[in-house]
């Protein structure tokens, strides 16, 4: 079989990653972004959307289990929770896996990422059947305005802050987020490579500190995202966050209590980047 190659388009990294496939199963564009699912070799089934893998089977644990449930264990008991892009259902999948939740409310504008999940990603996709969830196909930047002490927990699954991502980012949505959630809610977003981000990581850090009384970085290793070195900001309104609150019962592939501790970046080296002593 002649060898076949994916090669990404990231506009928001240095570096290109190229990945063999063995066939396209599924290629379109939606009113928002160019979706395509290719079959890989090593990687299983890959989502990319505007020429950027976002997921691969294989691998994908390793973003969605510390975006979700690191601030989820941080807070004593949360039942409410918004999750802000994340059409591709893992994110709500872990989610889903604490008893405490009572409603999960998925925000993707784009419907066309739902429905593909749906019908190649199934064991990322299985939470959309849960009672619990709540999809909704709005703009999510837009949707979170509407609501005054609402939610336990907001999480921002989204692309790369490029294009109509790019105001999931700023201060001004962080006020909105603060309004939304209850008293001692917490918020957590991706946000990009400290390697190759570095900059925006800082400024997202300064912007969170500016809402939230306590604001802290955590990370995780990911193999397919440019960078590797993965960075999850997190503000919350009481709650400490560097040690989950409860007891970790739910199943998992890597997260647990000891690597909720480990995925903290060490405060003297959270520290250096703040103030800019680490330099690359």
């Amino acid at each position: 079989m002649r060898d076949i190659f994916f090669l990404e388009r990231d506009p928001y990294a240095p570096i290109r990653h190229c990945y063999p496939i063995t066939k396209v199963l599924y290629e379109s564009k939606s009113e928002y972004q160019e979706i395509l699912v290719a079959e890989s070799p090593e990687f299983g089934r890959l989502l990319v959307l505007d020429g950027v893998v976002q997921l691969d089977e294989k691998y994908e644990f390793t973003y969605h289990e510390f975006l979700a449930h690191v601030p989820l264990h941080a807070h004593p008991n949360p039942e409410n929770v918004l999750i802000i892009g994340g059409g591709d259902g893992g994110t709500l999948r872990e989610v889903l896996k604490h008893s405490s939740v009572k409603r999960a409310v998925l925000v993707d504008i784009d419907k066309e990422v739902v429905e593909v999940s749906k019908k190649f990603f199934p064991t990322l996709s299985s939470g959309f059947k849960d009672p619990r969830a709540i999809v909704v196909h709005e703009d999510g930047y837009k949707y979170v305005q509407d609501y005054t002490d609402e939610f336990d927990v907001i999480i921002v699954d989204s692309t790369d802050p490029v294009g109509f991502a790019h105001v999931l980012t700023t201060e001004e949505f962080f006020r909105y987020v603060h309004k939304a959630l209850k008293e001692d809610g917490i918020f957590t977003a991706q946000t990009e490579s400290i390697y190759y981000h570095l900059d925006m990581i800082k400024r997202i850090q300064k912007d969170l500190s500016r809402v939230f009384p306590i604001v802290d970085l955590f990370v995780s290793n990911i193999p397919i995202y440019a960078g590797y070195w993965w960075t999850f900001s997190i503000g919350s309104k009481k709650h400490p966050v560097r040690q989950p609150c409860r007891k970790v019962s739910v199943q998992t592939k890597l997260y647990s209590e000891d690597m909720h501790r480990y995925s903290f970046l060490p405060e003297s080296f959270y520290k250096s980047l703040l103030d800019g002593s680490f330099k690359l």
